[in-house]
This record gives structure tokens, C-alpha cells and sequence, in this order.
């Protein structure tokens, strides 16, 4: 059930939700997203992660942690910052920043093909939502 009409909502919500909703609009935070994040996720979702959502996405950005929620419940966002690995262009440039921050660099002297890397990380470790990547085990 689509929750969108802001004329109606209060007479679709239940009662905790509607008096979060009030509390946070006082907060500033805008009535239509909250209402879309419910559409998409759930009531339930809204009660226990709205916030973290928001923190979220104006850290990372809501593209990011929406990619991330294709993976994972809403109710896991929190485990958003353990999980992201980045916004990279190429799954190679992923690759090697993974295996950078991942403390498993190379020696200096081989030639890594960074292609065939990202490869195995994408089958084994990484997953993707567009240019976005995460760490499986989250």
C-alpha cells in the first residue's frame, strides 16, 4: 500500500509512526521523503532506521546507501559504513583501492591485472550495485 498522499497518511499510518513523523517534521526533516522512505520500505523499517538513513545519506550520499539497500533490509542500514567500500568507475580501480585499504598490497615489482583481480573479488568478496561496491561478509 502506497502511503504517498500526504493528505491521507495519517489515516493509513499507525499511531507510533504518524507521532515519529510529527517529531522529526519538527526536526526539519521533510515530510515527502519520510513518506517515500515508508513506500519503499516499510513502516517498520521507518520506525527502527529512518534516522540512520538520513545520517547516512547526507554523509555518503542516499544514492550510495540506497544502492546498499538493494543488498541488505532496511533494517541493516546501520551496517552500511562496514560494508561500503566506495563509488569507484572501474572494477579494477576498486580492486586495487580494496586490496590497498585491506593492507594486502603487492610487491612493488610484480604487475597486477587489476581487471582479473576485480574479477575474483566481484565472484568471492565484493558485490555491486552500479558503481557502488560492498563487502559481501558484511
Amino acid at each position: 500500500m502506497t502511503v504517498t498522499l500526504t493528505a491521507t497518511y495519517r489515516e493509513t499510518l499507525a499511531p507510533e509512526t504518524i507521532t515519529l513523523i510529527d517529531k522529526l517534521v519538527e526536526e526539519n526533516y521533510e515530510l515527502s521523503d519520510m513518506l517515500v522512505f515508508i513506500d519503499e520500505y516499510s513502516e517498520v523499517a521507518f520506525q527502527d532506521s529512518y534516522e540512520v538513513y538520513v545520517e547516512l545519506g547526507e554523509g555518503y550520499g542516499y544514492e550510495a546507501v540506497d544502492a546498499w539497500l538493494t543488498l541488505a533490509d532496511a533494517d541493516e542500514v546501520e551496517k552500511f559504513t562496514d560494508a561500503y567500500i566506495g563509488e569507484f568507475y572501474s572494477p579494477a580501480d576498486m580492486a586495487e583501492d580494496y586490496l590497498d585499504y585491506e593492507a594486502k598490497e603487492a610487491d612493488s615489482r610484480l604487475c597486477i591485472d587489476w581487471r582479473e583481480t576485480a574479477e575474483y573479488l566481484l565472484a568471492h568478496e565484493v558485490d555491486r550495485v552500479g558503481d557502488y561496491y560492498f563487502r559481501s561478509s558484511y
